[in-house]
């Protein structure tokens, strides 16, 4: 069996089992955090499985999308913005795919490494290898940015997973009948007539005689798919009576529910086009220019400029903190400053100021808001506010039935934040 081969078969394997691998994979998560503290070298264990599976989940995630997209477009959850930017780069731009999924491979392996470092060749070592990562990570940033023409990062970098497992198994036999109908009239010995793409070429297959017999098939085989497909456009979507069928789960969404008379119009509003739908996929984040470039080389130069600080002052110095602290706020505010605020909620159109952030440019800077909550484990703050306040609700809990569990879990994380970097990164 060749690599093609194998690859092939698991591929297929993970789209008709999907259900069962996402929930091994969750299973699987869920026991790294309980992992520390259990035996020795427990915490690389924990963080080697975790590495694992993000790796593996990226991998997972490409097959997935891959086999979303292979579905009849009313089968399709409509994608979020951020899959929409990333996919079109990945497909697109090799540059951007090498540079995201290296990015995410960094990331994704990044705390694992450091642990080994320390473990082997001591705290000296690790400290060298979190510049060395950060370094790269700040390049890896910088050459994104180039391969989008100045564009504003989006984390992830790849589009994420979201996709309901329940979807491809609640439309996996629908497309399977909808393949299996053209190969069944063959197999009868009937020639079966691809069906029409305009009115002359219904004339013209009348006018050289076609057999009515195959033509009354292929019809028959038209009313009983759940779709129909434009004659002139060749878009596909589904019919009225797949819309009245009550009690299965809506196009494109896995949870059952029942259709009443109205839902022909829910779904007619569900596919109502925004501003997003309308954009192509580049113009979800604007070119950066100016100050707001000044701002995201900021932000992405200020992780390894803290720990070149962290290495020259100390982890617990208060100047490194603050360094950090100012660096990210500057970037965040002048990122800030450059996006014209709306008028009115409901402006719209032609009314929207020029340079407007897309839902995608806003969903990133509220991540980078959120971020500022790291800094509570982090230096000064964590040594002499959140350290103790943790230590002693570990203390207030640890003589407690049933949830004596936090104060284990607690007792097992605060020396590995005190120990090492990327837990609080």
């Amino acid at each position: 069996m060749t690599l093609s081969t194998a690859l092939a078969s698991y591929e297929e394997g993970l789209v008709s089992n999907v259900q069962r691998i996402s929930s091994l994979e969750s299973t699987l998560r869920t026991l790294t955090w309980f992992l520390p503290g259990r035996f020795q070298d427990a915490e690389i264990a924990s963080e080697g499985l975790s590495s694992v599976l993000n790796l593996v989940s990226l991998y997972h995630d490409s097959i997935l999308h891959r086999a979303v997209s292979s579905l009849p477009a009313p089968l399709r959850p409509p994608p979020t913005s951020h899959t929409r930017y990333t996919r079109h780069y990945t497909t697109t731009s090799k540059p951007y795919s090498v540079l995201a999924h290296t990015l995410s491979a960094v990331q994704a392996l990044e705390l694992l490494l450091e642990m080994a470092a320390r473990k082997r060749k001591g705290p000296a070592a690790q400290e060298k290898t979190v510049v060395a990562l950060e370094a790269l990570k700040a390049v890896l940033r910088l050459g994104l940015m180039g391969a989008t023409s100045g564009r504003t990062g989006v984390q992830p970098p790849v589009a994420e997973r979201q996709v309901d497992p329940a979807l491809l198994e609640l439309n996996r036999e629908k497309v399977a009948r909808m393949r299996r109908a053209p190969a069944a009239a063959q197999g009868e010995g009937v020639t079966a007539v691809p069906p029409p793409r305009s009115a002359a070429d219904v004339l013209l297959r009348r006018e050289e005689g076609a057999h009515e017999v195959a033509v009354a098939q292929a019809e028959a085989e038209t009313a009983e798919r759940e779709f129909w497909t434009g004659a002139r456009t060749g878009y596909v979507r589904p019919t009225l009576a797949s819309l009245r069928q009550g009690g299965e789960a809506a196009l494109g969404d896995a949870t059952p529910r029942k259709m009443g008379k109205d839902f022909g119009k829910e779904y007619l509003l569900s596919r109502v086009l925004t501003i997003e739908d309308v954009k192509r996929p580049q113009d979800l984040v604007a070119k950066a220019r100016g100050i707001k470039r000044l701002a995201e080389i900021i932000w992405i130069l200020r992780p390894l400029i803290y720990v070149l600080a962290m290495r020259k002052y100390g982890k617990r110095h208060t100047l490194p903190y603050l360094l950090s602290l100012a660096l990210e706020y500057l970037a965040f505010s002048l990122r800030q400053s450059t996006d014209p605020k709306l008028g009115s909620d409901k402006a719209c159109g032609p009314m929207l100021p020029r340079g407007t952030p897309s839902e995608l440019e806003k969903e990133e800077t509220a991540k980078r808001g959120r971020a500022f909550w790291w800094y509570l484990v982090r230096g000064p703050a964590w040594e002499s506010w959140t350290k103790p306040q943790l230590e002693s609700i570990g203390r207030k809990f640890e003589d407690k039935p049933l949830i004596g569990f936090v104060s284990t879990l607690l007792n097992d994380y605060i020396p590995l934040y005190d120990e090492y970097y990327y837990y609080s990164a």
